[in-house]
């Protein structure tokens, strides 16, 4: 209870100012002058004892002492509120920086795996084809003294036939280096070019343009009804071939179109399938 607000002073007011502040707000509150407040009775009582407290010198010493202690605690609290109030803020921000970091590093690993996998399936397949190619060069020669022969007749030996040549390893890596592209223009309209084309494979960050060796582009216009042209109006189509710098780098890419679903309205398939 406040008496210094009963009374309607200020703690530093003297007695005059507090005899002439009491004498005002006890006709405010007086029961005869208030019949129909049934609080009037209290408030007046209120009044009387603080005027009493207020007017007596020991009374109010004792009065501002304690005041002054309620207003030190009140204060002592509002503090441990504000810091109790920064801790738990920081204790939020440390927990979702944790979570944040947990969730970077899981999409880190995740992407590290995936790049492990299609270097190690770019490996394996340029392994199958050195050791097919090792296979087809160490094959036993045929040995002419097996052949049949008659006695009577002197041994005929055919003029050697020409053979379709076998394809050479240049020409392997080629056809394994190199992957074709084939879209709607009206779903990607920004494929326009090769440099397009090529802005478009690097975009992935797994293949830097240096790595791709040629691009041949090229677009035509199908008239053909189809689920994406049900009406079988014309249709421009684009379709490039990409020759890239090895057959690594082109199964990387390979297996990454098959997965992005941001290569779901281009096809990319092999110019020739893996050994």
């Amino acid at each position: 209870m406040d008496y210094y607000s009963i009374v309607g002073v200020s703690a530093s007011a003297d007695s005059a100012q507090i005899t002439s502040a009491y004498r005002k707000a006890s006709l405010k509150v007086h029961p005869d002058r208030n019949p129909n407040d049934p609080l009037a009775s209290e408030k007046f009582q209120e009044l009387k004892k603080a005027f009493e407290v207020l007017q007596d010198p020991i009374k109010r010493a004792e009065f501002d002492a304690k005041r002054a202690a309620q207003a030190a605690r009140t204060a002592r609290f509002a503090n441990l509120d504000n810091k109790r109030k920064a801790l738990a803020q920081d204790l939020q921000d440390r927990e979702e920086a944790y979570q944040k970091q947990q969730t970077d590093t899981l999409q880190k690993n995740a992407k590290i795996r995936k790049l492990e996998e299609i270097k190690a399936a770019g490996a394996k397949l340029r392994q199958a084809k050195i050791d097919a190619l090792e296979a087809s060069s160490t094959l036993p020669p045929q040995n002419p003294s097996n052949l049949p022969t008659n006695s009577n007749h002197p041994t005929k030996i055919p003029s050697p036939t020409p053979n379709k040549p076998a394809p050479s390893v240049d020409e392997c890596d080629t056809l394994e280096c190199t992957l074709r592209f084939k879209w709607v223009k009206r779903k990607l309209p920004e494929l326009n070019t090769e440099q397009d084309l090529s802005f478009r494979i690097c975009s992935c960050n797994l293949i830097q343009t240096s790595d791709i060796e040629s691009i041949i582009f090229s677009t035509k216009t199908s008239l053909a009804s189809s689920a994406d042209n049900p009406a079988g109006t014309s249709s421009k189509k684009g379709s490039a071939v990409v020759c890239f710098k090895t057959p690594s780098l082109c199964n990387q890419f390979f297996h990454f179109a098959q997965a992005d679903p941001s290569w779901t309205n281009c096809t990319v398939t092999r110019l020739k399938p893996p050994s």
